[in-house]
Protein backbone atom coordinates (compact mmCIF):
# COMPACT_ATOMS: atom_id res chain seq x y z
CA UNK A 1 0.00 0.00 0.00
CA UNK A 2 2.69 2.49 0.58
CA UNK A 3 4.19 1.59 -3.08
CA UNK A 4 0.78 2.48 -4.02
CA UNK A 5 0.45 5.79 -2.43
CA UNK A 6 4.20 6.77 -3.32
CA UNK A 7 2.67 6.10 -6.66
CA UNK A 8 -0.41 8.17 -6.32
CA UNK A 9 1.76 11.17 -5.19
CA UNK A 10 4.05 11.02 -7.85
CA UNK A 11 1.25 11.20 -10.30
CA UNK A 12 0.22 14.32 -9.02
CA UNK A 13 3.10 16.51 -10.25
CA UNK A 14 2.89 17.67 -13.95
CA UNK A 15 5.94 15.49 -15.12
CA UNK A 16 6.68 12.33 -12.86
CA UNK A 17 7.79 8.71 -14.14
CA UNK A 18 6.53 5.58 -11.72
CA UNK A 19 9.13 2.71 -12.78
CA UNK A 20 8.19 -0.55 -11.42
CA UNK A 21 10.89 -3.16 -11.06
CA UNK A 22 10.41 -6.80 -9.56
CA UNK A 23 13.22 -9.33 -8.50
CA UNK A 24 16.22 -7.17 -9.10
CA UNK A 25 19.59 -8.81 -8.87
CA UNK A 26 22.97 -7.79 -9.46
CA UNK A 27 24.89 -4.90 -8.59
CA UNK A 28 28.29 -4.86 -6.76
CA UNK A 29 28.64 -5.73 -3.17
CA UNK A 30 29.83 -2.99 -0.23
CA UNK A 31 32.93 -5.32 0.57
CA UNK A 32 34.68 -8.24 -1.12
CA UNK A 33 33.61 -9.93 1.79
CA UNK A 34 29.79 -9.13 2.15
CA UNK A 35 27.02 -10.78 0.28
CA UNK A 36 24.70 -8.92 -2.18
CA UNK A 37 21.26 -8.81 -0.60
CA UNK A 38 18.83 -9.96 -3.98
CA UNK A 39 17.09 -13.69 -3.93
CA UNK A 40 19.34 -14.22 -7.08
CA UNK A 41 22.73 -13.24 -5.40
CA UNK A 42 21.76 -15.45 -2.41
CA UNK A 43 20.86 -18.19 -4.48
CA UNK A 44 23.96 -17.67 -6.73
CA UNK A 45 26.50 -17.60 -2.95
CA UNK A 46 24.51 -21.62 -2.29
CA UNK A 47 25.15 -22.69 -6.01
CA UNK A 48 29.02 -21.63 -6.14
CA UNK A 49 29.09 -23.27 -2.88
CA UNK A 50 27.84 -26.25 -3.52
CA UNK A 51 24.97 -25.66 -1.11
CA UNK A 52 21.75 -27.16 -2.08
CA UNK A 53 19.12 -24.34 -3.30
CA UNK A 54 15.28 -24.26 -3.18
CA UNK A 55 13.22 -22.68 -5.40
CA UNK A 56 9.77 -22.39 -6.30
CA UNK A 57 8.00 -24.06 -9.13
CA UNK A 58 4.71 -21.89 -9.03
CA UNK A 59 6.04 -18.42 -8.49
CA UNK A 60 6.45 -16.87 -11.67
CA UNK A 61 8.53 -13.23 -11.70
CA UNK A 62 10.00 -11.27 -14.43
CA UNK A 63 14.12 -10.85 -13.27
CA UNK A 64 15.20 -7.85 -13.77
CA UNK A 65 19.11 -6.90 -13.86
CA UNK A 66 20.14 -3.74 -12.28
CA UNK A 67 22.40 -2.84 -15.45
CA UNK A 68 19.23 -3.64 -17.34
CA UNK A 69 16.86 -1.67 -15.05
CA UNK A 70 19.37 1.33 -14.96
CA UNK A 71 20.69 1.64 -18.88
CA UNK A 72 16.74 1.50 -19.59
CA UNK A 73 15.77 4.38 -17.33
CA UNK A 74 18.63 6.22 -18.54
CA UNK A 75 16.86 6.01 -22.11
CA UNK A 76 13.57 6.54 -20.48
CA UNK A 77 15.39 10.56 -19.55
CA UNK A 78 17.43 10.95 -22.21
CA UNK A 79 14.29 9.97 -24.32
CA UNK A 80 12.12 11.92 -22.70
CA UNK A 81 9.17 10.13 -23.18
CA UNK A 82 5.75 10.76 -22.04
CA UNK A 83 5.37 11.01 -18.23
CA UNK A 84 3.92 7.95 -16.57
CA UNK A 85 4.05 4.69 -15.12
CA UNK A 86 6.93 2.15 -16.52
CA UNK A 87 7.29 -1.47 -15.67
CA UNK A 88 11.06 -2.06 -16.36
CA UNK A 89 11.92 -5.75 -16.12
CA UNK A 90 13.84 -8.55 -17.62
CA UNK A 91 11.86 -9.55 -21.26
CA UNK A 92 10.18 -12.42 -20.32
CA UNK A 93 9.10 -14.44 -17.37
CA UNK A 94 10.00 -17.37 -15.44
CA UNK A 95 9.77 -19.87 -12.29
CA UNK A 96 12.10 -19.05 -9.78
CA UNK A 97 12.78 -22.88 -10.34
CA UNK A 98 13.58 -21.67 -14.68
CA UNK A 99 15.84 -19.02 -13.16
CA UNK A 100 17.79 -20.87 -11.03
CA UNK A 101 18.48 -24.08 -13.32
CA UNK A 102 19.94 -21.39 -16.01
CA UNK A 103 22.04 -19.66 -13.87
CA UNK A 104 23.43 -22.89 -12.25
CA UNK A 105 24.07 -23.83 -16.04
CA UNK A 106 25.84 -20.73 -16.65
CA UNK A 107 27.50 -20.89 -13.33
CA UNK A 108 28.00 -24.32 -14.48
CA UNK A 109 27.64 -25.64 -11.13
CA UNK A 110 25.66 -29.28 -10.62
CA UNK A 111 24.64 -28.42 -7.16
CA UNK A 112 21.42 -30.20 -6.71
CA UNK A 113 18.00 -27.36 -6.73
CA UNK A 114 15.24 -28.83 -4.31
CA UNK A 115 11.86 -28.11 -6.26
CA UNK A 116 9.42 -26.49 -3.96
CA UNK A 117 5.55 -24.95 -3.91
CA UNK A 118 4.31 -21.93 -2.18
CA UNK A 119 2.27 -23.95 -0.53
CA UNK A 120 5.14 -25.95 1.27
CA UNK A 121 6.87 -23.06 2.64
CA UNK A 122 5.59 -20.84 5.51
CA UNK A 123 6.78 -17.60 4.72
CA UNK A 124 6.67 -14.49 7.15
CA UNK A 125 4.61 -12.41 4.44
CA UNK A 126 2.52 -13.92 1.37
CA UNK A 127 3.49 -13.46 -1.80
CA UNK A 128 1.63 -14.09 -4.69
CA UNK A 129 2.17 -16.67 -7.67
CA UNK A 130 1.97 -14.79 -10.16
CA UNK A 131 4.23 -11.01 -9.89
CA UNK A 132 5.52 -10.98 -13.81
CA UNK A 133 5.28 -7.56 -15.38
CA UNK A 134 5.21 -6.74 -18.90
CA UNK A 135 7.98 -4.05 -20.37
CA UNK A 136 5.65 -3.65 -23.58
CA UNK A 137 5.31 -0.07 -23.19
CA UNK A 138 8.99 0.83 -23.20
CA UNK A 139 9.42 -1.92 -26.00
CA UNK A 140 6.69 0.19 -27.82
CA UNK A 141 8.50 3.17 -26.87
CA UNK A 142 11.71 1.59 -28.29
CA UNK A 143 13.32 1.02 -25.01
CA UNK A 144 14.58 -2.56 -25.65
CA UNK A 145 14.94 -4.21 -22.00
CA UNK A 146 17.55 -8.03 -22.68
CA UNK A 147 16.05 -11.06 -21.67
CA UNK A 148 16.02 -12.55 -18.46
CA UNK A 149 17.88 -15.35 -19.92
CA UNK A 150 20.55 -12.96 -21.31
CA UNK A 151 20.31 -11.01 -18.30
CA UNK A 152 21.56 -14.51 -16.07
CA UNK A 153 24.06 -14.93 -18.34
CA UNK A 154 25.70 -11.86 -17.89
CA UNK A 155 25.16 -11.83 -14.50
CA UNK A 156 26.75 -15.86 -13.77
CA UNK A 157 29.70 -14.12 -15.99
CA UNK A 158 30.24 -10.88 -14.13
CA UNK A 159 29.82 -13.46 -10.57
CA UNK A 160 32.61 -16.15 -12.12
CA UNK A 161 34.94 -13.37 -12.94
CA UNK A 162 34.26 -11.63 -9.36
CA UNK A 163 34.60 -14.69 -7.53
CA UNK A 164 37.67 -15.55 -9.41
CA UNK A 165 39.26 -12.40 -8.72
CA UNK A 166 38.59 -12.85 -4.79
CA UNK A 167 39.90 -16.30 -5.05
Amino acid sequence: SSKLLGEWFAAQTPRHYVIRVESLFGGVASSPNESRGSSLDFLADALLKNETVRAFTDRVVSPSYVEDVADAISEILTRELPSGLYHCVGSGSATWFDIVTALASQLETETPIQQITLDNINLPAKRPKFSALSNKKLADAGVAIPSWQDAVRRYATERLASTSTNS
